[in-house]
């Protein structure tokens, strides 16, 4: 009879054991959010759009009586453009909050929302008709600062017949190069208009800033920084909203009415 009794109790340590471990290891959730709380999840946006990351992971909530900080990696991409999230994170540094990072929402919440927000695409200038080109970023002195590339496209060589399986960039002279590695941004980056007015030495590290493009699907990636393992993925749509025209009127008087047209294009 002791030796069931032994037996039982050794049974149920060992369950309260793993039920303990399995309250301390949690799994990561990664998702997308239009507002800096993290309350308004999103998979489907418009280029222009801001959005803040949102990651979920207990493991991180270290201290429950204050708003815990990471510094952790994470990645958002659109593998077709190439587009990268400039996400400049530094886990050793004396400051990681001189850096990107999440910061809990809350005391004891578990969940980490990015100290800022960042934008999908812009135009180069939106009050200039010749330069509404679509942008992944708007640089300033050169510098993007939300993302990043984006001007991958995909080619092949027509005297072999390829189809179009062959990853290249554009510099910004208008030369394809091979995919080797991302292009050494600097400061060389430059928009489209740039294209007419600089003369190029035709250096294959002159950067073209791509865009974003409507239906593409951008991922991404949160690793926790205690757990090489733990890593969470989230997506979203960049979407195709359609045009529409309309006239203020059905019929018209005569010729000399005036007519008032609306064209309402959220892209």
């Amino acid at each position: 009879m002791k030796r069931k009794l032994l037996i039982g109790s050794v049974v149920t340590l060992l369950v309260a054991a793993l039920f303990t471990l399995a309250a301390f290891a949690s799994d990561a959730q990664m998702y997308f959010s239009s507002d800096k709380n993290g309350q308004n999840k999103v998979t489907n946006i418009q280029e222009g759009d801001e959005i803040w990351i949102v990651v979920i992971d207990n493991d991180q909530n270290i201290d429950c009586d204050v708003r815990d900080k990471m510094s952790p990696d994470v990645k958002i991409m659109d593998f077709k453009t190439g587009a990268y999230i400039v996400w400049d994170w530094c886990a050793e540094c004396e400051n990681p909050t001189a850096y990107d990072y999440l910061e809990e929402t809350g005391a004891d919440t578990g969940v980490f929302v990015s100290h800022r927000a960042f934008q999908i695409g812009t135009r180069e200038d939106y009050d200039d008709p010749n330069r509404g080109t679509h942008i992944v970023d708007l640089p300033v002195d050169g510098v993007v600062d939300d993302f990043q590339w984006g001007n991958f496209i995909y080619v092949g060589d027509d005297w072999k017949f390829d189809w179009a399986d062959e990853r290249e960039w554009l510099d910004y002279g208008e030369q394809l190069h091979q995919f080797q590695g991302p292009p050494d941004l600097g400061d060389l980056a430059d928009v489209p208009s740039m294209l007419w007015g600089y003369g190029f030495d035709g250096s294959p590290y002159d950067y073209f800033i791509g865009r974003f493009e409507n239906m593409d699907t951008l991922i991404g990636m949160y690793q926790d920084p205690n757990d090489v393992t733990d890593v969470a993925i989230g997506q979203m749509k960049i979407i195709d909203t359609e045009a529409t025209i309309s006239w203020n009127q059905e019929v018209y008087k005569d010729a000399n009415t005036s007519a008032t047209i609306t064209v309402v294009d959220p892209d």
